[in-house]
């Protein structure tokens, strides 16, 4: 029987299950705080996706995702974003994620 993961850690995957909450958090993890555009140019990585519908969808899903699971502080009426209370919690994972990129876009079995 394989023991159920803590909710705790499925909170943090499900956070970094999409690729411009991992982004937006990676982008927080080197600044700790940000403008709403600066978030979004985080989220949309360098890639040629329309950032006005990139900011609605970071206004309407990822951004109250990462808001209720305690990851970022979002003020809407400042348009800024930063690490939350339970940020510390995620910061490992991004830190792995950042550092060993590489090794996991490499995949294969030795």
């Amino acid at each position: 029987m394989v023991a159920a993961a803590p909710p705790r850690l499925d909170e943090a995957f499900d956070a970094l299950g999409n690729v411009h909450r991992r982004r937006l958090l990676m982008g927080l993890r080197r600044r700790r705080r940000a403008r709403l555009d600066a978030a979004t140019r985080d989220a949309a990585g360098g890639g040629g996706r329309d950032r006005d519908r990139l900011k609605v969808e970071l206004f309407h899903v990822h951004l109250p995702k990462l808001v209720d699971a305690g990851f970022v502080e979002w003020n809407r009426r400042r348009g800024s974003v930063a690490c939350g209370p339970r940020f510390d919690e995620i910061e490992p994972l991004l830190r792995f994620l950042d550092e060993d990129a590489g090794e996991l876009s490499a995949g294969g079995c030795d």
